[in-house]
């Protein structure tokens, strides 16, 4: 009696730890920019840095008029302006540390294109960079008003065509994978576009710095957790991999 009550108590602490552990992994942030109207700026992010710089808007998709995606610049394509590229957009928990990101981005043109992670202030956060010419990805530090970069890497690409971006952060290390919007093979089957690591910043929000335009953007504590609860208002309401274009 003793050994089977012993073993009962011992199989609820293993189940008490598991549930434990599941709901500490979740869903942090998603936006496809559906909500927000046309023309006007994304409600779920802001400038990081004050002063000026073009202003992020919602834009049509150049490939799909129906559908709505975030430009980093308000200026129209292929002005001098444009050109100029878009300001530090951030969105996110200024305390998140580790976690997954995924999401669509085009380059309007062939212009330097980066994401931070990590981002603390204007002068203190990581930058996964795409360089004009369409091959080099390096990941820079900012650091007390100076870049150091980090590692290189390369992926080719091209601008107006839509690419699926992942970028995990575990620890000081930092990997960052590209593939065509189109490309079915799992971003585990990718070769990283760029590696790095650095333990200067610890945590920090999530953005955007440079010309691009992006969609569909996911973060979670890992790939599982990429994933919306399903409900009606819902246009991606099973996993990420499913774009709400090709759902329409």
């Amino acid at each position: 009696m003793q050994v089977k009550t012993w073993l009962i108590l011992l199989l609820a602490w293993c189940l008490t730890l598991t549930f434990s552990q599941t709901s500490i992994s979740k869903l942090l942030f998603h936006d496809d920019f559906e909500k927000d109207k046309l023309g006007s700026e994304p409600s779920k992010w802001e400038m990081a840095h004050k002063g000026g710089g073009q202003k992020a808007t919602v834009i049509k998709d150049p490939d799909d008029p129906k559908n709505q995606v975030m430009s980093s610049s308000s200026a129209p394509a292929g002005s001098a302006r444009h050109d100029a590229g878009g300001s530090i957009y951030v969105t996110g928990d200024p305390n998140w540390t580790d976690y997954v990101a995924e999401w669509d981005m085009m380059f309007p043109e062939d212009y330097y294109m980066g994401v931070v992670f990590r981002f603390q202030d204007a002068e203190a956060f990581y930058l996964s960079d795409r360089r004009g010419g369409g091959v080099q990805y390096n990941f820079y530090k900012r650091k007390a008003g100076t870049w150091s970069q980090i590692a290189g890497g390369q992926f080719q690409n091209r601008p107006m065509v839509w690419y699926r971006a992942q970028l995990v952060l575990r620890g000081s290390d930092f990997t960052f994978k590209l593939k065509e919007l189109n490309d079915t093979t799992p971003f585990d089957k990718i070769d990283p576009a760029t590696k790095g690591s650095d333990g200067d910043f610890k945590k920090g929000r999530f953005g955007n710095y440079g010309l691009v335009y992006l969609d569909n953007i996911f973060i979670g504590d890992s790939v599982e957790d990429l994933v919306l609860s399903v409900s009606p208002g819902d246009k991606l309401s099973s996993t990420w991999g499913k774009i709400k274009k090709n759902e329409e």
